[in-house]
């Protein structure tokens, strides 16, 4: 499968179109994922706990005591605050699935889905070997099983190769069409 004829090298340009055909609309790239745990996780015991220092309520009792209108009261004492009712809402951090946009096929290389498409009506495990062997980046005998997977049959690495090369003729002969 190295000839560097044409039509190899229109399948194997559909096939990485086939491959990246979705494009993830919420991911940002540029920011690695670790660059975003730093900003959020203490490097130091001393730096948690300046962090946790704003978290003991004196600044709302100060609030407090400046709202009370009494001279001299610069914080309000623990008793004299009144509670304020928390729930406990932690929970493991959400990772929200990111929309995957449809970018679509080449509008040069859609005459190889319709190919495809004529070719699955009357044979399907043909039209699956040549989706398969322009769309998986393995071995053929991996391919080749991975077919057989599919097609729920048993398929050797030579069938599959027999199989691809009446394939490819077909396209051909779609190509020239």
């Amino acid at each position: 499968m190295r000839n560097n004829d044409p039509l190899t090298e229109e399948l194997r340009r559909w096939g990485h179109a086939q491959v990246n055909r979705f494009a993830l609309s919420r991911a940002d790239r540029s920011v690695h994922v670790l660059d975003k745990v730093r900003d959020h996780a203490p490097l130091t015991r001393k730096r948690a706990l300046q962090d946790l220092v704003g978290r003991d309520g004196t600044d709302r009792r100060r609030l407090m005591a400046a709202g009370a209108g009494v001279k001299g009261l610069r914080i309000v004492p623990l008793w004299a605050a009144d509670p304020i009712r928390a729930s406990n809402d932690a929970d493991h951090p959400h990772d929200n699935p990111e929309i995957a946009v449809d970018v679509g096929v080449p509008d040069e290389l859609r005459w190889i889905d319709r190919a495809l498409a004529s070719m699955e009506r009357q044979y399907p495990m043909r039209a699956l070997i040549v989706r398969t062997e322009f769309t998986v980046s393995a071995s053929q005998a991996v391919k080749a099983h991975m077919v057989a997977d599919k097609y729920d049959g048993k398929l050797t690495l030579r069938q599959y190769r027999y199989e691809l090369g009446r394939g490819i003729d077909s396209m051909r002969g779609a190509m020239a069409a």
